[in-house]
């Protein structure tokens, strides 16, 4: 069950995706400088505040009169000017950066390439070669220790030399704290001044390590990047946390890092089979006509020949199983909720906040979860409709003067649930109803 390519990524969708529920990263398969752009699911900008309207529940009488009144665009206008959320953006879910590696100039010179994303394992995988060694490079975000972890080896003793950092594009800074550690600390800040320019300067502060482990040859510090030299292999461990559920994220990062103790074959053994645990559960044969075994093709290749018109019911059972995989990668009990995007986002500013659009998006995320045996992946979801509660409750109040709790097309990671953005998707309150049916799913499942 893998997607196979035979260059790298171009662009970020080109990347593949790989992820804890917590942790998550866009692998993009380069041989001379390799990108994986990382998120943690907590690397939210902005704040817990009311952001119900005061002029709301007095206004919302003449609302209704207007709409019985046959006068819909007036009652509009009125409902927009005093009873949008204050201020009317929510602040965004944002990446928490980059990490880069760069390998020697030989490494661009290459055949015989390979990058694939192995549904299976949950291992993101590249083969090349260069000169006459071979090459391989695995990526996996771990569950069960919290790791990012990406393995480089190649068949010739001494061949692996490499630097390796991390950066942010903005409110971030990176240093070197060890003679095998970089260290990159900082605060996710929603700075469009057109879309958050009522929001104060803050968020989630963020702490992320990323530890060289080599096995033979050196490891040293230069600047702000850890260089690996003439290893035999070498792992990088990547760890992440923030403050916005409490707690200090350099000690939690320092509990994750215990997981380096551990040998690269030992935490790979622990994320596989913790991985097949789940993904195993189903499995999915549609036969027909075109059942013809076309995994010699690359993905992109099958997806072309689809578009084209030809039949490939082989890679439309691997589409719901890469579902599955998207949905166990981005959410796993005690993580966030997979957002607008899951957890995997490049952007300070992403398309509609990649915050929760719960008036069908986030729903979406899950509808694969009970029919795709996935339930423990559905428990992010009610812990999202917990902590939007207490806010629902003011602004069923405040907005409606009434009893329950009421959210609108829109939440985030404090769980506002204020109606936002603009008037049409936003004066719809009928979110935290339609995210209750999810609970009555998971108890008829």
């Amino acid at each position: 069950m893998v997607l196979w390519y035979r260059q790298p990524a171009a662009k970020w969708v080109e990347a593949v995706p790989i992820g804890n529920g917590r942790l998550g990263g866009m692998v993009f398969g380069k041989t001379d400088t390799e990108h994986i752009q990382l998120n943690e699911d907590t690397v939210w900008a902005g704040e817990k505040r009311d952001r119900n309207n005061p002029e709301a529940l007095k206004n919302l009488p003449e609302v209704r009169r207007l709409l019985f009144a046959g006068k819909p665009l007036e009652a509009q206008t009125l409902a927009e000017d005093t009873m949008m959320g204050i201020p009317k953006r929510q602040p965004p879910y944002q990446s928490l950066g980059d990490l880069w590696i760069k390998f020697p100039a030989t490494a661009s010179n290459v055949s015989d390439y390979r990058r694939e994303l192995d549904l299976d394992s949950g291992i993101a995988r590249v083969t090349y070669k260069t000169g006459d060694a071979h090459c391989a490079r695995e990526t996996f975000s771990s569950a069960v220790d919290q790791v990012l972890v990406v393995h480089q080896s190649c068949d010739k003793p001494g061949m692996d030399s490499f630097s390796a950092t991390l950066n942010r594009e903005q409110d971030s800074k990176t240093e070197t704290v060890a003679p095998d550690r970089v260290v990159m600390s900082g605060e996710a800040i929603a700075r469009d001044a057109e879309r958050h320019a009522e929001e104060r300067k803050v968020g989630a502060k963020f702490y992320t390590v990323l530890r060289a482990i080599p096995q033979g040859g050196k490891v040293k510090t230069a600047g702000d990047q850890v260089e690996v030299e003439a290893a035999d292999s070498a792992t990088l461990v990547v760890v992440a946390a923030t403050d916005l559920r409490g707690g200090d994220p350099k000690q939690a990062c320092e509990q994750y890092l215990k997981a380096a103790d551990k040998s690269f074959d030992q935490i790979r053994a622990a994320q596989v089979a913790d991985h097949q645990k789940f993904f195993r559960r189903v499995e999915l044969v549609l036969d027909g006509a075109d059942g013809k075994d076309k995994s010699n093709l690359p993905t992109d290749e099958r997806v072309e020949r689809v578009h084209n018109g030809e039949a490939d019911l082989q890679l439309e059972a691997q589409y719901f199983q890469f579902g599955r995989y998207l949905l166990m990668a981005s959410s796993r009990p005690h993580s966030m909720a997979a957002n607008l995007q899951g957890i995997w986002n490049d952007s300070m500013t992403p398309p509609w906040d990649s915050k929760y659009t719960i008036n069908i998006n986030i729903q979406m995320n899950y509808w694969p979860a009970e029919v795709g045996n996935l339930a423990e992946m559905h428990e992010p979801l009610f812990d999202l409709i917990e902590n939007m509660q207490p806010m629902g409750r003011e602004t069923a109040k405040k907005m409606y003067g009434a009893h329950g709790f009421v959210a609108h097309h829109n939440t985030d990671a404090w769980g506002h649930t204020a109606p936002v953005d603009s008037i049409g998707p936003g004066m719809w309150p009928m979110g935290a109803a339609w995210l209750s049916l999810h609970l009555w799913e998971h108890y008829a499942f």
